[in-house]
């Protein structure tokens, strides 16, 4: 069996196509998803079969947002009140966990460990320290900015364990 893979920007891009119905960007980031910048930023841990945390998949508050109203048919309006007001609403968050749930494709490949989708962390879900430590750390990692085509921008990152 191999190792885990970072996922390449076209297949994130074409995962977020596929589930939103739209246009999505990709594009490097300057800056990876930073957990202590905003309690509502979003992070997905991963798993493997044997319960061993693999990965992680950062998402900051203007992704979620923007990707929750996506998926839900909402008006940008409602991602941009979240964005401004610091909180995602239950829908847009339970949606955007979805996103999260389906973005565990993106790591199973052919002979690498399979993995699921453990939780959806941030917001009124602490974030447990191990996997705060990790997406801190210095580990293999890719950030990507996504723009959502009618919704807007924002941060998308992926760290293995």
């Amino acid at each position: 069996m191999t190792t885990t893979l970072l996922p390449v920007a076209q297949a994130v891009r074409e995962l977020a196509e596929g589930l939103l119905g739209r246009p999505v960007g990709v594009q490097p980031a300057h800056q990876g998803v930073d957990l202590k910048k905003n309690r509502e930023n979003l992070v997905g841990a991963y798993v493997t079969d044997a319960g061993h945390l693999a990965a992680l998949v950062l998402v900051d508050l203007p992704l979620a947002a923007r990707l929750g109203a996506a998926l839900g048919l909402a008006p940008r309006s409602a991602a941009d009140d979240a964005i401004r007001s610091s909180l995602l609403p239950v829908q847009l968050g339970e949606n955007v966990g979805e996103v999260l749930n389906v973005a565990a494709s993106l790591f199973n490949a052919d002979g690498a460990p399979h993995l699921r989708l453990l939780s959806v962390y941030g917001g009124d879900a602490p974030v447990p320290a191990d996997i705060a430590v990790l997406a801190a750390t210095f580990a293999p990692r890719v950030d990507l900015e996504l723009d959502v085509s009618g919704y807007g921008a924002g941060g998308w990152s992926v760290v293995l364990a």
